[in-house]
């Protein structure tokens, strides 16, 4: 066996050991050496990043035991907030191949399963270079666009901040036992800091929004109108998850906002515009097709304009006339004298 096929079988084997240390079946928290020895580990050999994600894959699959479960998903969720932007990039790649599945036990805990419902939500996002959590953007979109690409980027971000959140808040345990108090506590604390990350985000475009509606065009109004309605439920859901968190997470700093609370009367306005906009487009519609209507009546009328079958009757008498004005008949004179002939 040669050298380099040695190395990389070490390298892969103390990557599988760092696996198994940092999701032990205590009840410890997770200690951040794991994160860093396997983050260095595969920054010096490329390609071990698919043993990583098909090993966590593997355990994380077969393990019915709640700390277990926890510290793998913790692991994977810090090595995506550790990672550098390749890293996260051939995570997200590994995970769209199947290489990497965030799927535990069906018949786990539901705080387990929610959790993993959040990463997977999580792995298509990215720490950009302002520190800040933004969406994966589609082909179609890009930041550097004008006009309406532009707004519709702004949209496409807020709606996915709005995913986040409910992905975020579905992780709000019913019950904290002693046994998971310290673990969910933990895994609240990342959430938690992350939300808050992209509720800024999410305010600073849902401001373009409100700003930018009435100059939308129908699809984007139609977007911007949802995300708005959405808001309108969520926001105070939001309001009650970040109210919990400050009571259980404690001796951690964090600057939990003042949510911005969106009413029915925030959106009225914008809803009556949208509303006579759609009537107006009714009307134009209607009033097109009556126009097509008559326009087609019209045709129809002069492509037959006789309403009977018309025929041209020819005389098949021939008059003979006499040269002269002597030949003339005169007054009181018989027009007998006239010469004819009938044509057969």
């Amino acid at each position: 066996m040669s050298k380099d096929n040695i190395t990389a079988r070490h390298i892969l084997s103390e990557i599988d050991a760092a696996i198994r240390k940092s999701s032990d079946g205590t009840d410890h928290l997770p200690d951040d050496r794991y994160v860093n020895q396997i983050l260095f580990l595969v920054s010096n050999s490329p390609g071990s990043i698919t043993f990583l994600a098909r090993r966590l894959s593997e355990i994380l699959e077969t393990s019915r035991d709640f700390p277990r479960s926890i510290k793998l998903l913790v692991l994977l969720h810090r090595l995506l907030r550790g990672g550098d932007r390749f890293f996260e990039q051939d995570m997200r790649l590994l995970w769209s191949s199947g290489d990497l599945r965030i799927s535990p036990q069906p018949y786990g805990a539901t705080f387990v399963m929610n959790y993993s419902l959040f990463l997977q939500e999580r792995i298509e996002w990215l720490i950009n270079q302002a520190g800040k959590l933004e969406p994966v953007r589609t082909g179609d979109l890009d930041s550097n666009d004008c006009g309406d690409k532009s707004v519709e980027l702004v949209i496409y971000n807020a709606s996915k901040c709005q995913v986040f959140f409910d992905r975020a808040m579905a992780c709000l345990p019913e019950n904290l036992t002693m046994q998971q108090n310290q673990l969910i506590i933990f895994v609240l604390n990342i959430i938690v800091r992350e939300s808050l990350r992209v509720y800024e985000s999410f305010y600073e475009g849902f401001e373009i929004v409100v700003a930018s509606f009435f100059y939308l065009k129908r699809p984007s109004r139609i977007s911007a109108l949802g995300i708005m309605r959405k808001a309108i439920w969520q926001t105070p859901k939001l309001q009650e998850f970040y109210d919990f968190c400050k009571r259980v997470i404690t001796g951690k700093k964090i600057d939990f906002p003042s949510i911005r609370i969106i009413t029915e009367e925030d959106i009225s306005s914008m809803e009556q515009f949208a509303d006579a906009k759609e009537e107006e487009k009714q009307m134009k519609m209607t009033n097109a097709q009556e126009e097509n209507q008559e326009v087609q009546a019209f045709e129809k009328e002069w492509s037959y304009p006789f309403s009977g079958k018309l025929e041209t009757t020819i005389s098949t008498v021939w008059v003979e006339f006499s040269e002269g004005e002597d030949d003339l008949p005169t007054e009181g004179e018989s027009s007998e004298n006239y010469k004819s002939m009938v044509l057969f």
